[in-house]
This record gives C-alpha cells, sequence and structure tokens, in this order.
C-alpha cells in the first residue's frame, strides 16, 4: 500500500491565497462532492428545499424523481450494496447514541470536512491516478475534527490486490464493504481511466468506530493534465513542455493573475537563468527554470513539491538528500527553502534538486 503522510500546515506556508481560490473546485463542484448535490445533474438543492434519497438505498442523493428515475440504469448496479452497506453504518450510527434520521448529514459533516482541506484533494486524486491500474480504494483518513487545516490527515493507497484478496483488510472493513467495492469496479460502466473510489473516515471520539463514507469521484482533465506536464518539465528541458506549462497557468488563473504570473517568470528568466525572453514569448527551457515552474504549478494546487538534492559542491553530504521545496529563500532571490526528511532546512539554487 502506498502511505503519505503530509503536514499540511507546513505545505501551506508559501502558498498564494488567490492562486489557491482561482485554481480550486468551483462551489457546484464541492458540494457535489460532499455529497449535497444531485448524483444525476449535479445541482444544488433549491433554497428552503432538501436533497431526496433513493427510496431503497437511502444513501444516493437527487434533487427530483426525475434525476432519480434518469439514474436508475446506472444506480441499480451497486444500490443493493450501498443498501447494505447504509444499514450496516446506521446500526452503528445508533449504537454510538446518533439517531437515525440524522446519519446521512453525519456523512455530508464528514465530507464537507475532507472537502475543506487545502489541496487534499488535489494529492488524493493524483494518488488515485498514478495507481489507477490497480484498482485502488483511496482511504483518508483523520481523528482530529476540530483540526480544519488537516494536519493529521492519513492518506492510504489500498490495491484490489489488498481490498478483494487479503484477509486482513476484513480486519478493519466488514464484507460488505468489500462487497460494495466489487460492485463498484466489475461494474461494465466502470472506467479507471475516468474515476476512482476514494473513502472518508472521520473519528470523532476515541473508543468509537468512525464515520465512514465511500464515494465514486471523477478524475478533472486539468489535474491530471497539471501532473503530466510537471512530470515532463521535471524530466527534460523540451520546449514544448515550457509552453504546456505557459498554457495550463493561463487557463487555471484569473486572466490579470496569468499576466503578473508569467511576467514574473520571464523575469526569472532573464534575470536568474540568463534567458532574454520578450513579452509574450515563452523563456528558452532549463533544468533550473522547468523546476521553478513545476513548483508554481503544484503550488497553486496546494501539493508539495518533494525533491532530491544533486550537484551540490560545497556541501556534498546533502546530495542524494529529500525534502520538499518551502518557496524562495527571503534572503536571496536566487535560492530556494527546501525542508528537509530531519526537520531541518537548506537554501539551493534551482538548479540543484530534482523532483520526486
Amino acid at each position: 500500500m502506498d502511505y503519505l503522510r503530509h503536514d499540511l500546515r507546513d505545505a501551506l506556508d508559501e502558498v498564494n491565497p488567490e492562486v489557491v481560490q482561482t485554481s480550486g473546485a468551483t462551489t457546484a463542484r464541492k458540494a457535489s462532492v460532499a455529497g449535497i448535490a444531485c448524483s444525476k445533474c449535479k445541482s444544488l438543492p433549491a433554497p428552503g428545499c432538501k436533497l431526496r434519497y433513493c427510496g431503497r438505498c437511502k444513501a444516493r442523493p437527487y434533487c427530483s424523481r426525475e434525476c432519480a428515475k434518469a439514474d436508475w440504469s446506472v444506480h441499480t448496479r451497486v444500490c443493493d450494496s450501498m443498501r447494505r452497506a447504509h444499514d450496516e453504518a446506521l446500526a452503528g450510527h445508533e449504537a454510538r447514541g446518533g439517531r437515525g434520521q440524522n446519519l446521512n448529514q453525519k456523512k455530508r459533516e464528514t465530507l464537507s470536512w475532507f472537502v475543506a482541506v487545502p489541496g487534499l484533494s488535489n494529492e488524493v486524486e493524483l494518488l488515485a491516478w498514478k495507481h489507477r491500474d490497480e484498482s485502488p480504494l483511496i482511504l483518508v483518513s483523520s481523528t482530529n475534527p476540530s483540526d480544519t487545516e488537516g494536519s493529521d490527515v492519513r492518506v492510504v493507497m489500498i490495491p484490489r490486490s489488498i481490498w478483494d484478496e487479503d484477509p486482513r483488510f476484513l480486519d478493519t472493513y466488514s464484507e460488505t464493504s468489500r462487497e460494495h467495492l466489487r460492485d463498484i469496479f466489475d461494474d461494465p460502466s466502470c472506467c479507471l481511466n475516468t474515476q476512482f473510489v476514494r473513502t472518508d473516515s472521520m473519528q470523532y471520539s476515541e473508543g468509537i468506530l468512525p464515520t465512514r463514507e465511500t464515494t465514486i469521484r471523477h478524475f478533472r482533465d486539468d489535474l491530471v493534465r497539471s501532473a503530466e506536464i510537471v512530470e515532463a518539465l521535471t524530466a527534460t528541458t523540451r520546449a514544448e513542455d515550457l509552453v504546456n506549462a505557459f498554457a495550463w497557468l493561463e487557463r487555471v488563473f484569473r486572466r490579470d493573475k496569468v499576466v503578473e504570473t508569467l511576467k514574473h517568470i520571464r523575469h526569472r528568466a532573464t534575470t536568474m537563468h540568463g534567458s532574454i525572453t520578450p513579452d509574450g514569448s515563452v523563456p528558452v527551457s532549463s533544468r533550473a527554470l522547468n523546476n521553478e515552474v513545476a513548483y508554481m504549478m503544484f503550488n497553486c494546487l496546494c501539493l508539495e513539491f518533494s525533491v532530491r538534492l544533486i550537484g551540490l559542491r560545497s556541501a556534498v553530504h546533502l546530495n542524494g538528500r529529500e525534502g520538499v521545496v518551502r518557496g524562495l529563500d527571503p534572503k536571496s532571490i536566487e535560492r530556494w527553502n527546501i525542508s528537509m526528511d530531519d526537520g531541518t532546512y537548506v537554501s539551493v539554487r534551482a538548479v540543484n534538486f530534482e523532483h520526486i
């Protein structure tokens, strides 16, 4: 299993709030992810109105009978397993002292909490994309609902070879959960290149079972494209990769912000990397400049940019060490601060790290 443990508070030290806002999900998409929008048309309920739930599984939300009917040909394949999972969750909820009619509200609160953690949805989605051929379940968990920055969030990739075959999976999850996952992944309409499965789990109180909700999510083209561009930027110095990066930035930033950002990149290309870049053109690609642009792309998505130090001459002992870029060194605009794996910080030029 792939296991990620990130201090998301540290990861956000250098994030520009405007960039995060413009590159983040829309309100409608966040509502859909959090299970408070219609499963068919993705619309929000009208003011004063509530979503309805499938009468059989009592778990899939709809805005109207028309949407429920239109979605039935798809939903029918997983309705039975969703009903069993809902009944199991309901029994656990009531055993913890909860009221039965509040179960779906508790699940929505749980999903909304995870959606609000900056960068988390992007991190999870890219992990799922990386391992999509393994039919993974992405488990996202926390034991501290009061920590809205998500500093204790854990993300685990569980491949099908584990959740479908390993008996140890049943030490934590029920056979009903396993059957529900099989229904999802064995459905002929399931496409691993367009969707993934995620379980959000919140431990609200010590000593009681967590509240869990499993949902099907869809990959976003721009996010997947960002990972592909970053991988290309940091592997080679082809001109077309920097062109693609500029095009991506133009799509995700507001018009006024993208002008400022591209101007900044061109300025650094000229002053820091010796590339004379006229306005409106893309700079000459170099390893250092590519690293900086790749970092900017991940930074605007609230994603950590993990690196390995290379080519250091005065600190040879640091070569091969790994860390995370935390932004420009305020004492030197040529250098970047790297938070090392042992908690220390070093300041290096962009040419002296490689993305991992």
